[in-house]
């Protein structure tokens, strides 16, 4: 994994090398320490559940990462993030999340890079179908049973595809459409707070009404270029369920 990190060494700043895309805009040898000054402390439990401050993910500058490219695609999609560090400590992989680089040191086995430096962004609409549309997700529509046996996941798969389509048709549905979306991630939500067995099949079926009913929007919308092997990915964009906690998770 270490020579991967090493080989995007390509510097970013001064010598404007941060036009450059992904990886090639990465700079090598480098840590962006917190130094007291150039954190940021957000909510990270999206990307990461493990490793970071004080074990808490919803307020952490940092989070183990089995990817690079999980960095920074967090650090992309949080506003408050201008800058990120990826690297080994303490035997793990981890994700730092800055608002500046003021913390700048020389590190072996340590890469960094602003914020613009990220892989492509899959459209939100793309991602809601794919994960709504998993073969593994597909299988829970009837229940908890042998092709569906964790509850965790497919209910974690669930309020991915239904965050990401909140995100695709903010602003572009009617507003009683809208309250449908709405309705089923607040039920998601709260099932996913107290699940049973019982309940699983009447809330999956809800999510399924709805995304059935926008398939066809969905599928209308613009659509990126991915690779499925591309460990920076959600899980669904992998074929995978999400973990139960995390939609980056190898």
């Amino acid at each position: 994994m270490r020579s991967l990190l090493l080989a995007a060494g390509a510097l970013w700043g001064t010598r404007g090398a941060s036009a450059q895309e992904y990886p090639g805009c990465v700079e090598g040898k480098t840590v962006l320490r917190h130094a007291g000054a150039h954190a940021i402390f957000v909510d990270v439990s999206a990307f990461g559940t493990a490793g970071c401050w004080q074990n808490d993910c919803k307020n952490s500058d940092k989070f183990n990462a089995a990817d690079q490219g999980v960095c920074a695609r967090a650090c992309s999609s949080i506003e408050q993030c201008t800058h990120w560090s990826y690297g080994e400590q303490e035997g793990a992989m981890k994700c730092f999340l800055r608002k500046s680089d003021g913390g700048r040191e020389d590190a072996d086995g340590w890469v960094a890079a602003p914020k613009e430096c990220s892989p492509p962004a899959i459209p939100h609409a793309q991602l809601a179908l794919a994960a709504a549309e998993l073969p593994s997700l597909q299988a829970c529509d009837a229940g908890k049973s042998d092709a569906c046996p964790d509850m965790a996941k497919a209910v974690s798969t669930w309020k991915y595809a239904i965050g990401a389509l909140k995100r695709a048709t903010d602003g572009a549905l009617d507003a009683n459409t809208m309250q449908y979306v709405t309705q089923i991630g607040q039920d998601t939500d709260a099932f996913s707070a107290q699940m049973s067995e019982e309940n699983f099949p009447v809330v999956i079926q809800n999510n399924r009404q709805v995304f059935n009913a926008l398939k066809g929007w969905l599928d209308s919308q613009p659509k990126g270029e991915f690779d499925s092997n591309d460990a920076s990915l959600p899980n669904p964009m992998r074929g995978a369920l999400c973990g139960s906690s995390s939609c980056f998770e190898l």
